[in-house]
């Protein structure tokens, strides 16, 4: 008699159940993959919508990423051709933190910054080019050398300057008016958020490097009154040019001289 054959065992038949659930964590990392491509490849020109009112951007191109725009204008105001690389990890606390890369006439300059709704920073600002293509800022004309920025920190809420840390410095400055254009030297600017009387303000200590003339000086900014007041020393140096020793004759005359010689400098201008 034949022997019966013994019962196989049973399979797990929920294996093809539990291999569909091991699938399930691989669907929200598919989404968010899918969701960063389409994000990477938005228009530059959507940046428009998160930045403030007062500033645009004009035939941007590229992507949010990495773009660029013709120009920028704020408040109405062409600031020249602008390159950035954006940074997505701030957009995650309402902000956009980018490399930039400006370009305007002869000047150029890059920096990282930081732009809110509200306010915005800069960071590791350079910047270079002639001073004569700052006149359509409110530089009176005639002025020309090479200006040279170096800041380490520039920020405010895009009406104001709340805080700025750094220098800039003038190579060959001369002005048409003043000793018949002749090289007045180089000078240097630093620029803190410090009036000289020690009050908090924005403010700039000046002084010549070395030049024919010696010139040490402060500037405090009204930035309500849109004023800046200069007051300092300035003296031509025993070997200047005649015509700078001229110069500072004739303001020798109008407001005299210190115990060191120096002629006293009070000037308030408006920007």
């Amino acid at each position: 008699m034949p022997t019966s054959r013994s019962p196989r065992p049973r399979t797990d038949r929920k294996a093809p159940a539990a291999r569909r659930h091991a699938y399930w964590p691989l669907i929200p990392l598919a989404i968010l993959i899918g969701a960063a491509t389409l994000i990477a490849a938005l228009p530059a020109a959507i940046l428009g919508r998160i930045l403030p009112p007062d500033l645009r951007l004009v035939d941007a191109s590229g992507t949010i990423w990495h773009g660029a725009a013709a120009d920028v204008e704020f408040a109405g105001r062409g600031l020249g051709a602008l390159e950035w690389r954006l940074h997505p990890l701030a957009l995650l606390r309402g902000a956009a933190d980018l490399d930039l890369h400006w370009v305007d006439l002869r000047w150029s300059a890059t920096a990282r910054a930081s732009l809110g709704r509200q306010a915005f920073r800069l960071s590791d600002l350079r910047a270079a080019g002639p001073i004569a293509d700052l006149a359509p800022f409110g530089l009176p004309p005639g002025w020309s050398g090479t200006a040279t920025v170096d800041l380490h920190s520039l920020g405010g809420d895009y009406h104001r300057i709340a805080t700025i840390d750094g220098q800039i410095s003038i190579a060959h400055l001369a002005s048409a008016g003043f000793a018949n254009g002749i090289d007045l030297g180089d000078y240097r600017a630093r620029l803190g958020t410090q009036t000289a009387t020690g009050a908090a303000g924005l403010g700039a200590n000046i002084e010549d490097l070395a030049g024919p003339l010696r010139l040490r000086a402060t500037v405090s900014v009204d930035q309500s009154n849109r004023r800046a007041l200069v007051s300092g020393t300035v003296a031509a140096r025993p070997d200047a040019n005649p015509a700078i020793v001229a110069e500072v004759e004739r303001l020798a005359r109008m407001r005299g001289r210190n115990a060191a010689g120096e002629v006293p400098l009070d000037v308030e201008l408006g920007y």
